[in-house]
């Protein structure tokens, strides 16, 4: 069997806080993997990831790195929507593993276009986050499972996706999903899963006000079109999680919901094109 070049990118970014700004400390990149900085007349550093190798196949491996000091304001989103393509089955999978840390009084958004897993794909991918008691972190992640605009009918999957968050060195929420399937369409049909509809997003935002924030989540759940969603909060986390058959369906209801979450902030710059 022919062993294929893979794939490895690597990436670092600290921030810290200057005369109430945030603005870049560190930066460090290699590899698939490449960090751009629109210039825009905000208070938040805002960081675009970029994989250059066009998406992720079997093998490939992506580590990063995101210190946010204290008092710092970090927004990071992606150029496009990440793809995972198809695998043979004896193929390793993609590994994708990022570390997060939020300082004192820091803000966190991660707010990422989201992930196209093909049919065939294998990945493993983990996202943890340590962060203060005083911080804030908002997390999205956009999941369409199959090319849905091809039409593509999906048979295998083999995806591990995580997301560990930590504050004060306490386990706040831990959140994973995981197929391995042989016949994904068959599974996803059931209605305890999700009723045929392939996009699935989630929706985290930890912070001290974050249960003050479900009414208001609620009231635009309601006002929304297209798309089931729900809102639950506990001890200082707020989860929404939706499901549509379309990509454009679930985007624009996720629109809809991050000024709730967000007070209103500008969105991402790549959101805007």
């Amino acid at each position: 069997m022919t062993t294929l070049q893979r794939a490895r990118g690597r990436y670092r970014l600290s921030a810290r806080s200057r005369d109430g700004r945030t603005c870049l400390a560190e930066l460090e990149q290699g590899g698939c993997c490449r960090l751009l900085f629109p210039k825009r007349a905000i208070a938040a550093l805002e960081a675009v990831t970029v994989n250059i190798s066009g998406g992720l196949a079997a093998g490939d491996r992506i580590e990063g790195w995101l210190e946010c000091g204290p008092d710092t304001d970090c927004l990071v989103t992606s150029q496009a929507a990440e793809r995972v393509y198809r695998a043979r089955a004896d193929d390793p999978p993609a590994m994708v593993a990022l570390n997060c840390t939020v300082g004192a009084h820091a803000r966190l958004e991660w707010l990422p276009h989201g992930t196209i897993f093909f049919d065939g794909c294998r990945l493993r991918r983990r996202m943890t986050v340590e962060m203060d008691a005083s911080s804030s972190f908002l997390f999205l992640e956009y999941r369409l499972l199959g090319r849905i605009g091809s039409g593509e009918a999906l048979h295998r999957l083999d995806v591990h996706d995580r997301l560990s968050v930590r504050r004060n060195g306490r386990p706040v929420l831990e959140d994973r999903m995981r197929l391995e399937s042989g016949d994904v369409s068959a599974l996803l049909a059931r209605g305890a899963v999700t009723g045929g509809r392939a996009a699935i997003a989630t929706l985290v935002l930890i912070a001290a006000d974050a249960e003050a924030r479900v009414a208001q989540v609620r009231h635009r759940l309601g006002a929304g079109i297209g798309g089931d969603f729900a809102c639950s909060a506990w001890n200082g986390v707020l989860v929404v999680r939706g499901i549509a058959r379309q990509g454009r369906e679930l985007e624009a209801r996720v629109r809809h919901l991050l000024p709730a979450l967000r007070d209103h902030r500008p969105m991402p710059a790549t959101w805007q094109s």
